[in-house]
């Protein structure tokens, strides 16, 4: 379900006038905190799609799922540039229009999308940088995924952790760690 959602906000995205004006649209990014200001700056002016917190409404067997566009913007030009485009750069106010005219009230194939607000981040470290990122919240309404093995991926291996030791003396870390193949028969 959340994978789904991701890709047809992605795929909108792709498809969209908004999308024809950035460098990168994707997921967000799986690189470390550190690493993560650098690479928008190097992408931008990006979109970055993030799954958020979600609710399930099981007396309607229903889940509310949340996702946040992180949209980066950045112009040689200086702040008010990056921040109202210049014509040739689009700016972050023109991303965060966009974006909400894009998906307020727009249908995938999973569902009816609200755009729920908009923030703007006021970081030291982004201003540093001439980064100006605002983060487009929206939601869906979907049915709530019956548990189904068939839905799960194949998988050979298995990740297991054990400990004999308490906690305390090992600073958490577990004792014992192994992947595990399921088929040892299959096993190079």
């Amino acid at each position: 379900m959340l994978g789904d959602l991701e890709n047809e906000l992605i795929a909108t995205l792709k498809a969209s006038e908004l999308g024809k004006r950035l460098k990168t649209i994707g997921s967000l990014p799986d690189v470390p905190d550190k690493d993560l200001i650098t690479r928008w700056g190097v992408e931008a002016p990006a979109a970055y799609v993030v799954s958020l917190d979600g609710s399930l409404m099981p007396d309607r067997g229903k889940a509310l799922a949340p996702f946040s566009i992180v949209l980066v913007a950045r112009n040689a030009r200086g702040h008010d540039a990056a921040r109202h485009g210049d014509g040739r750069v689009i700016g972050l106010y023109e991303m965060v229009d966009a974006g909400i005219a894009l998906f307020n009230e727009a249908r995938t194939a999973s569902g009816l999308w609200y755009v729920t607000g908009y923030q703007f981040l006021q970081l030291t470290e982004l201003r540093e940088r001439g980064l100006y990122v605002a983060l487009l919240a929206l939601q869906t309404q979907c049915d709530t995924p019956t548990p189904a093995t068939t839905d799960l991926a194949d998988f050979d291996h298995l990740y297991a952790n054990w400990k004999v030791v308490p906690d305390a003396e090992q600073d958490g870390k577990p004792l014992a760690e192994a992947l595990i193949h399921l088929n040892p028969e299959d096993a190079p």
